[in-house]
């Protein structure tokens, strides 16, 4: 599928969109990137790369998330809300793409190896996955590109052609890249019929990229009715999942914990919070 698809990408990357991608790269969490113990992996890519993979294992396992970082950002930097998962029983597998200002490979990349090195980096460690975790419930999550990358294993279909997993059984998007020019189409969400919950805020903005909050609610409002939640944030930027006051974080680590429980686990009581849940001030919760 990549091989077929990829000169569509990159043309389609080439027409206008290469010089806004790196500006994602300034968005990443400013949280210190000092997460909590992880084990590291190395997979081999098909063209011999070597994969970073970080690897926070819980303790009581109940489902693994397969997390894609921001665009230039590090999986270590999103350290908060991954030790909360993994305190709650999610392990969390998060793949170093070749984007990271911390991989080796940095300075020879280009936006268009990058963004096809993303996907085989993430079906790699899928493949990793369903082999060292055989029977657990795969969840795809990721922040700003990250949630791309993870709407499209639900499903979504950008000009780098269909890339889904069924074996994905929910997304968490945490902020999405924006409405990418060539590369999000009209019609590219309205495949995803995976339960999806996106975290955004009505200031999160990209300069000279995402120019208007709202972008982020295509995947919300252009995917098929049905277990779709849309969390927005009062003054929320781009980089809320790692600058959330306390009360903000709680509510966004205890919702995420919530739609996973209750749609990769069938759990009832999750579930029930999820439909009881009223949006504090500040917060707008809508569901389709």
């Amino acid at each position: 599928m990549i091989r077929r698809t990829a000169a569509a990408f990159v043309l389609a990357l080439s027409l206008g969109s290469v010089a806004a991608l790196p500006a994602l790269a300034q968005q990443a969490p400013a949280t210190a990137a000092t997460a909590s113990a992880a084990t590291h992996v190395s997979l081999s890519a098909p063209d011999g790369r070597a994969i970073d993979v970080s690897v926070w294992q819980a303790e009581n396992e109940q489902a693994v998330i397969l997390f894609g970082h921001g665009w230039g950002s590090d999986p270590a930097r999103y350290h908060r809300i991954i030790d909360y998962w993994v305190a709650h029983g999610f392990t969390v597998v998060a793949p170093m793409h070749t984007d990271s200002m911390l991989h080796p490979d940095r300075a020879s990349a280009t936006p268009q190896t990058i963004f096809l090195t993303r996907i085989v980096d993430l079906a790699v460690v899928r493949g990793y996955v369903k082999a060292s975790h055989p029977g657990k419930p795969l969840i795809a999550a990721g922040h700003s590109f990250g949630s791309l990358n993870a709407l499209m294993e639900a499903g979504a279909v950008t000009a780098a052609g269909p890339q889904a997993d069924p074996d994905v059984k929910v997304v968490v998007a945490l902020s999405s890249p924006g409405v990418i020019p060539n590369i999000v189409t009209p019609s590219t969400f309205a495949t995803v019929s995976t339960p999806v919950l996106m975290v955004t805020g009505d200031a999160d903005l990209v300069p000279g990229f995402v120019t208007d909050a709202r972008d982020h609610r295509a995947s919300f409002d252009n995917s098929p009715a049905g277990d779709k939640m849309l969390l927005t944030f009062a003054g929320g930027d781009h980089s809320l999942i790692g600058n959330a006051d306390a009360a903000d974080f709680a509510l966004i680590a205890e919702t995420t914990t919530d739609f996973m429980r209750a749609h990769a686990l069938n759990d009832a009581a999750a579930q029930a919070r999820l439909n009881a849940l009223t949006a504090p001030e500040g917060v707008a919760i809508e569901r389709r």
